[in-house]
């Protein structure tokens, strides 16, 4: 490991601490434990991590610093390194001492205009309660704004993919020629969502500690609120490339004029170390069939299910390309579960949701077909396959997609047992009524639950069918297909 960039005046003191700490009691265990390998390396990742707080340096004799390493005079794409960082009570605090530093402009969120924030404070106006506080030492770190990550596709699709970019990209930490568990993700978004991904999202917690093992911290999180985390190496900012969705109307027409394409030897990199980790196995893909299909569907009550399955797969068993036909609802599988249905599929029809994340784990040369009921973005024409067409290319995922969409509202059911008995349902005009009852439009005036991605549907066996040929015809090229022609960047 490099040397720390703390004072030289406190090294002697924090390694005659860690030693002490992870000398005797702790390593006589772990030689006991030497054949328990997974403990072992339990207790050794607990005695290298910095987690230990009695070490407490004199923050007054610590300074931060920033170089800029890459920087083309747009906000937007300027990431700078810092050097020992302080954060305590929810902020980050930059320390100086003489002539007050003006910070560079970084943005850490292009779609809510959020930009990097640090509180830049002389090191004599520390406090006495942060200079009292225990002491946590993180070696290096990624400082980045998680967008709606508490959805699956957002969280490894979004969140954690940018913390793996700009680990590797920026502090050389890409999982195999580094040691990961030295990197230690930090999350800055505030306002925040209360729920941590271990409590809400597991899977993307199980994700993320397959790239970095270290724990993860928000700088909301209760945990850490009465103590100081030393951050002697941390990035900040986007860079040039950004593996995000476009966005809605205005955002979405502007994302590709500031953004470019993510480099595909980070993609494969992501790929292959989640893939690796969660032990994937894949089938071998036979181009000439007949093929397994895999039908994805979702549960009743959770909305966005399609409703005659059962007639659905009687048509494609009907088709000679088609050998069987698995019905799968993602609510009662385990994520390994989930996981495997989408590695093991040939062909595979979806409609839209989180699971397009899953899309990564599919074998090459296998296909993807989704069947899409909400409406093309009509200010921006932004085509509802743009989740999965943009993910896709910025993941260089060798799987073939093929997408369709309708339009005819007599296919698209709201759960009216529900929506009816609302105050809010009373409260609507005929006109709107109507509407919601027998074209499935949900009004304007606000109705808890009626919204698109809520709604059931009917799926039009015609579209799907064609989609499937269509698919058919593209196993083994490596082509996305859209259908309905509404995304500029896949025809």
């Amino acid at each position: 490991m490099k040397d720390s960039l703390l004072p030289v005046a406190d090294s002697k003191t924090t390694n005659s601490f860690l030693r002490s700490a992870c000398s005797s009691h702790v390593m006589t265990l772990m030689a006991r434990l030497a054949l328990l390998s997974t403990a072992a390396t339990a207790i050794g990742l607990y005695c290298f991590q910095s987690d230990i707080f009695q070490s407490s340096p004199d923050l007054t004799q610590i300074l931060s610093s920033y170089t800029c390493v890459f920087d083309d005079g747009r906000p937007e794409h300027r990431v700078c390194k810092f050097h020992n960082l302080l954060i305590y009570e929810s902020n980050i605090h930059y320390i100086y001492s003489g002539p007050r530093p003006e910070l560079p402009v970084i943005m850490a969120n292009w779609h809510h205009d959020y930009y990097f924030e640090a509180v830049v404070t002389p090191v004599h106006e520390l406090t006495d309660a942060m200079k009292a506080a225990p002491v946590m030492r993180i070696k290096a770190a990624t400082l980045t704004w998680r967008q709606w990550h508490l959805n699956w596709y957002h969280g490894v699709g979004e969140s954690i993919f940018e913390i793996y970019s700009s680990a590797c990209t920026y502090l050389d930490y890409c999982g195999s020629q580094r040691n990961s568990t030295e990197l230690t993700p930090i999350f800055i978004e505030k306002p925040g969502d209360e729920e941590t991904w271990e409590e809400a999202l597991p899977p993307a917690a199980s994700a993320l500690k397959c790239l970095y093992p270290t724990q993860a911290w928000w700088i909301k999180d209760k945990a850490i609120q009465d103590k100081v985390l030393l951050v002697e190496t941390a990035v900040a900012g986007i860079g040039p490339f950004n593996r995000k969705w476009k966005g809605f109307e205005e955002k979405g027409l502007g994302f590709h004029s500031v953004y470019e394409p993510v480099p595909e030897w980070l993609s494969h990199r992501y790929r292959d170390l989640l893939v690796k980790c969660y032990n994937v196995k894949w089938p071998s893909i036979k181009a000439e069939g007949p093929y397994e299909v895999t039908l994805v569907n979702r549960q009743y009550h959770k909305g966005r299910s399609m409703l005659n399955t059962a007639a659905v797969i009687t048509s494609m068993k009907a088709m000679e390309q088609v050998s069987t036909v698995k019905l799968v609802f993602m609510e009662v599988l385990t994520f390994r579960q989930q996981l495997e249905a989408y590695a093991k599929a040939q062909v595979l029809v979806m409609g839209h949701g989180a699971a397009f994340a899953n899309i990564m784990f599919m074998a090459p040369d296998s296909v993807v077909i989704v069947y899409n009921w909400i409406s093309t973005y009509t200010a921006s024409q932004i085509s509802p396959h743009s989740w999965i067409t943009e993910y896709m290319k910025d993941l260089a995922l060798p799987v073939n997609f093929v997408g369709t969409s309708t339009d005819d509202r007599r296919h698209i059911l709201p759960q009216k047992e529900k929506l009816i008995n609302q105050p809010e349902y009373k409260e609507l005009n005929s006109t709107e009524k109507l509407a919601l009852l027998e074209h499935g439009v949900c009004p304007q005036t606000p109705l808890p639950g009626c919204h698109e991605m809520a709604l059931n549907f009917v799926v039009d066996w015609q579209l799907l069918e064609e989609a499937m040929k269509v698919a058919f015809a593209n196993l083994r090229s490596r082509h996305s297909t859209v259908l309905d022609g509404t995304d500029p960047y896949h025809k």
